[in-house]
């Protein structure tokens, strides 16, 4: 037991921390912006296009919250957090344009599941998210 206390700890304290936490965060942001893609383009019948910038937008107001408080345990008392959320948005919204261009081939030109297309355009946008994040948003 206390191996897996160890592990636990090193990879959320040590030298993994911030990848090891912007990934459960973004576990969490995912199943967010799932839930509201879900609900918006199957219950109600929304296009895909506006549900994926309704299911992006939950996850987003998700992760600024969780980012800046553990992921990145941002403490800048230099920068203003109302910049702070501007570049985050800036960030996010080069993401959200990356996803929808690359739903709009994927579905329309290669033919693949909607579904199918939303997983993998939400693995291109967690790496630039954290990216972005590590070197603009919540830099020292």
């Amino acid at each position: 037991m206390k191996l897996v206390a160890n592990i636990t700890n090193y990879v959320f304290n040590g030298k993994l921390k911030k990848i090891s936490r912007f990934s459960v965060t973004g576990v969490l942001n995912t199943l967010i912006d799932f839930a509201v893609f879900t609900i918006a383009h199957s219950l109600l019948g929304i296009g895909y296009t506006v549900s994926q910038v309704a299911g992006y937008s939950f996850g987003v107001i998700n992760s600024f919250v969780f980012n800046k408080k553990w992921t990145f345990q941002n403490q800048n008392a230099d920068k203003i957090v109302i910049r702070e959320l501007i570049q985050f948005i800036i960030i996010n919204l080069i993401s959200l344009t990356i996803t929808i261009l690359c739903m709009k081939l994927l579905v329309n030109n290669l033919g693949l599941n909607v579904y199918v297309s939303k997983i993998i355009v939400t693995l291109v946008a967690q790496v630039t998210n954290f990216i972005g994040y590590k070197l603009w948003v919540f830099s020292d």
